[in-house]
């Protein structure tokens, strides 16, 4: 299923509206459970009239079919850790050498194919009347906002011109349900049809995305966002850390982060009515395949001249080394353990930088995802289900992923740091 829908992102498939009909078979819940070790280390090591921020880090999370729970495993350094029921980060003070870590136990319960479904029903069943149920008034009200005007100006056209060559002569686009028109509206923007992926260290306007038709996940999350809001759904934009074979260093006005097994991304969820919030994240497949620690959420639809001076203004009035990894808590590297036990992250930060970083995976033989999860059915019967056979290999997958995630991390980045002035980079 999962190499079929990949083909997406590069051919425009026609949906089949004859074989929706069979799709509605009752499925029985299949959650795949993960224990992950979070850790998160930094050091201060220029500053200039800037005092101190915090760095956000995965949150509470809970839905019927995605649930992730942080506890903070340990604490160090000079940083005080603050956890509520939807968010947990920790504040550093901005100081020449100041520095310091937190250690989080992720549990991640995911029920994966629920959401995975609904994106194939809409792409390859053509089931055009999908989840077609009203929404609840304070769903519309707090994540249907108003469009950008550029979005309603320059894009629903393309769109909807582009559309037309996906649907039946007899079908119009207003005869579709929502969740049916999101799906197909994230294959747009994601897959390419809109805006060339091209990433970029700084963020961009909106405007300039549109005029150099260029952008990456963060640019084309905003995008999408107000494309979807024009036709009424709600829609969030998610931050967070995909978990998969990763290994990258990237660097934004001279402060260096280093990512293990934690893509940073940026991607857009959608309410699907009588199920909840589901990703269409057609770009990296955050929460569809691959697991996804959650930062945070927006939606903020737009990045303003204003946010880009603040972006420059912020980044280069101090520089700092973090370190960010995401690991099996059953399976943690043996020097990682050493450096737990003996409270000795800071010379582990040090180096992590002075080594090179490995290279991701970019092998050609089919493999599985880099997790092994616990799988806990309940013990139901099981009625048949059609499936089809992956024409892909796996690890190709995982190659056009790690390129996304590569390409998105220093924009990833600029989201993750705040001001104690309450002048927040706006997502």
């Amino acid at each position: 299923m999962l190499a079929l829908l990949a083909t997406l992102m590069f051919s425009s498939a026609t949906p089949q509206y004859a074989a929706w009909v069979t799709s509605h078979a009752q499925e029985t819940p299949s959650y795949d459970v993960y224990n992950l070790t979070y850790v998160d280390v930094a050091m201060i090591t220029y500053v200039n009239n800037v005092s101190e921020g915090y760095f956000e880090t995965p949150i509470n999370y809970t839905e019927p079919h995605y649930t992730q729970v942080v506890r903070v495993f340990r604490v160090g350094g000079n940083v005080t850790v603050k956890t509520s029921e939807d968010k947990t980060s920790f504040t550093i003070p901005i100081n020449n050498n100041s520095r310091g870590y937190v250690v989080l136990n992720v549990t991640l319960i995911r029920e994966s194919r629920k959401e995975m479904n609904i994106v194939a029903q809409a792409l390859y069943l053509g089931n055009v009347f999908l989840y077609d149920y009203p929404y609840p008034e304070e769903v519309v009200g707090k994540y249907v906002l108003q469009p950008n005007e550029k979005v309603v100006e320059v894009v629903v056209p393309l769109f909807e011109e582009w559309m037309r060559s996906k649907l039946y002569a007899n079908i119009s686009l207003g005869e579709v349900s929502k969740t049916y028109l999101a799906v197909w509206a994230a294959n747009y923007v994601y897959g390419g049809y809109l805006i060339k992926y091209n990433a970029s260290a700084i963020p961009r306007s909106l405007e300039e995305v549109l005029e150099r038709r260029e952008g990456d996940c963060d640019d084309m999350s905003r995008i999408l966002l107000s494309l979807l809001w024009y036709y009424g759904v709600p829609a969030k934009i998610q931050y967070g850390y995909v978990y998969l074979k990763f290994d990258y260093v990237t660097d934004v006005y001279g402060s260096l982060t280093r990512f293990i097994n934690a893509g940073p991304h940026a991607y857009v969820v959608v309410y699907v009515p009588t199920v909840g919030w589901v990703s269409v994240d057609l770009l990296a497949w955050a929460r569809l395949y691959y697991p996804t620690l959650i930062t945070g959420e927006s939606t903020y639809s737009n990045v303003t001249s204003e946010d880009l001076e603040e972006v420059e203004r912020f980044y280069t009035s101090f520089k700092y080394l973090e370190l960010i990894e995401i690991h099996e808590s059953s399976k943690l590297p043996e020097d990682l353990m050493r450096d737990l036990i003996s409270e000795d992250l800071f010379s582990r930060l040090e180096r992590m930088f002075s080594e090179t970083p490995q290279e991701t995976n970019t092998t050609t033989t089919a493999t599985s995802p880099l997790t092994e999860t616990t799988t806990t059915t309940p013990s139901t019967s099981v009625s048949h289900e059609k499936t089809t056979k992956a024409v892909i290999p796996t690890a190709l997958f995982e190659v056009l992923t790690i390129i996304a995630l590569v390409a998105g991390a220093t924009i990833l980045i600029l989201s993750l740091i705040i001001l104690k002035s309450g002048s927040r980079l706006k997502q």
